[in-house]
Formats: structure tokens, C-alpha cells, sequence
């Protein structure tokens, strides 16, 4: 086993995702953002932490590209306009969109799910890179951040929607 072997199974990775972007198909933006608007109205009646989804989601569009975010972009504390968990973790993401033909496809994304203090690890962090690192192997185009800034595991492609699943129902039920 060398590095460069480690480096060409990472660019394998890397192609083979980048391929599965390009076939993912969703709908309009403005259909993508009402159903995770919708997604979080029915998580957030199932909790005791108040969020308010119409007020936390936000559209942008311009030239194109369409993000959908919800809170701040870096997660550097609490504050009001996370999604807020009755466990005391929270949620930021942002999510980035190309709209092409009647639809939309998946550009970047970044979900940051912040654990409550004193949990180990602080943080899980879904990123899908919108581009292709120089190397793969330290830089995955979609990879998890297990707590760590600096360790990056690679994943298989998620939609937003698997994430926002493993989210809710795999992290936060496990705390």
C-alpha cells in the first residue's frame, strides 16, 4: 500500500461521485425549498423546541443558482436562527442549486449539526464541496466531519433529504 495508491482509490471516489451529481434531478428551487420548509413543519411538531420554518429557511436566487439556507453559514455559537432540538443540539445548513430545464441540480451543500455541550464529538458536518479538491484524499467532494475540522471521511452521495434523515432520525435519536 503506497499514498499514490491511497490518492488514485480517492480520485476513483471523486469520479464516481461526480458522476452521480451530474444524473441527480430535483424539482424547481422554489418546489425543493417548500418541501424542506415542509419537512421541518412536520419535525418541528414533534418537539418541544419552538422553531418557526417560515421565519428560519431563506431562498435566494440570482443568475441561476438558487440557495436555500437556514441559519449561519459558520456555526460560532447558538443563536436564534438555528433549527433548535429538544436535546439542545441545533442545525445550519446551506444548500446550493443549478436550475436547468423545468428543474434543478444539486450544486453544494453543507449541513452542520451541532451536538449539546459536553457531548462528544461537538459537531457532525455533511459538506458536498461544489467542485473536486487538488486531493481527494485529505479533500473528498462529499465527505463528514466527524468533530474534527481537519478530518474529513469521504461518503457516498446524499440528497439533502437523506441527511436531513440522518439527522433527525439517526444523531439527534441517539442522544
Amino acid at each position: 500500500m503506497t499514498v499514490e495508491r491511497a490518492r488514485k482509490r480517492a480520485e476513483a471516489l471523486d469520479s464516481k461521485a461526480h458522476l452521480e451529481i451530474g444524473k441527480l434531478r430535483f424539482g424547481p428551487p422554489h418546489r425543493v425549498f417548500s418541501e424542506i420548509r415542509a419537512y421541518l413543519f412536520r419535525r418541528s411538531e414533534e418537539m418541544d423546541a419552538r422553531n418557526n420554518p417560515t421565519q428560519l429557511l431563506k431562498l435566494r436566487q440570482a443568475n441561476g443558482i438558487a440557495l436555500i439556507a437556514l441559519g449561519p453559514t459558520i456555526d460560532k455559537g447558538p443563536s436564534p436562527e438555528h433549527f433548535q432540538f429538544d436535546s439542545g443540539a441545533r442545525l445550519s445548513f446551506g444548500l446550493t442549486l443549478r436550475e436547468l430545464d423545468r428543474g434543478s441540480q444539486l450544486v453544494s451543500f453543507r449541513y452542520h449539526y451541532h451536538l449539546p455541550e459536553s457531548r462528544s464529538p461537538e459537531f457532525f458536518r455533511f459538506d458536498l464541496n461544489e467542485k473536486p479538491h487538488e486531493d481527494p484524499l485529505s479533500e473528498p467532494r462529499c465527505h463528514l466531519h466527524p468533530g474534527l475540522e481537519d478530518v474529513r471521511i469521504p461518503l457516498p452521495l446524499h440528497d439533502p433529504f437523506d441527511v436531513l434523515d440522518r439527522i433527525f432520525f439517526v444523531l439527534e435519536e441517539g442522544l
